[in-house]
């Protein structure tokens, strides 16, 4: 993958548009027959006109799945021009969830790679440097970060975490 300059590639459309125009990633993702592509861009006109299967909100969609018992995380680029960071802890807010461990920062490969924050039932994170699409932009921090919600951990919250 190339460099990215300044927080910002400009072939990232490119990438995505490859990718999301593969059969088998469409079919993973419940969106093709496995069959039939469908055609997709990042500004489908098409699709976010007729788009008709969206809630104006999915918080409580969260709140259905912390009842059951269903960790959550949420994240977020801090430099996303789409969905802000404060927007997003405006939100969670609202869910009036108790504080499990307070504002700090994560860590991977000794460095700070954003902030998180755990309520009960949900973790939200931000990645330091990164926009819209989190892992294109930090690939490896998004691993990481990942793999710590698979082994059912908190993000490294130190900076000599493994």
């Amino acid at each position: 993958m190339p460099r990215i300059l300044g927080g910002f590639d400009p072939c990232l459309d490119d990438y995505a548009k490859t990718f999301y125009n593969r059969l088998d990633v469409q079919k993973a993702l419940h969106v093709s027959d496995g069959h039939h592509l469908r055609n997709w861009s990042i500004c489908n006109k098409e699709l976010f006109d007729n788009w008709t299967d969206s809630k104006p909100s999915v918080l409580p969609i969260y709140k259905k799945l912390i009842a059951a018992g269903i960790r959550i995380w949420v994240y977020s680029g801090d430099t996303d021009g789409r969905v802000p960071v404060l927007s997003t802890r405006y939100c969670i807010d609202t869910l009036k969830l108790p504080i499990t461990k307070t504002w700090r920062p994560w860590y991977h490969q000794k460095q700070v790679s954003g902030w998180f924050q755990e309520y009960k039932g949900l973790t939200f994170a931000t990645f330091r440097g990164a926009g819209h699409a989190v892992p294109c932009f930090k690939p490896a921090s998004s691993l990481a970060f990942f793999s710590a919600f698979l082994l059912g951990e908190s993000p490294p919250s130190s900076r000599f975490s493994p």
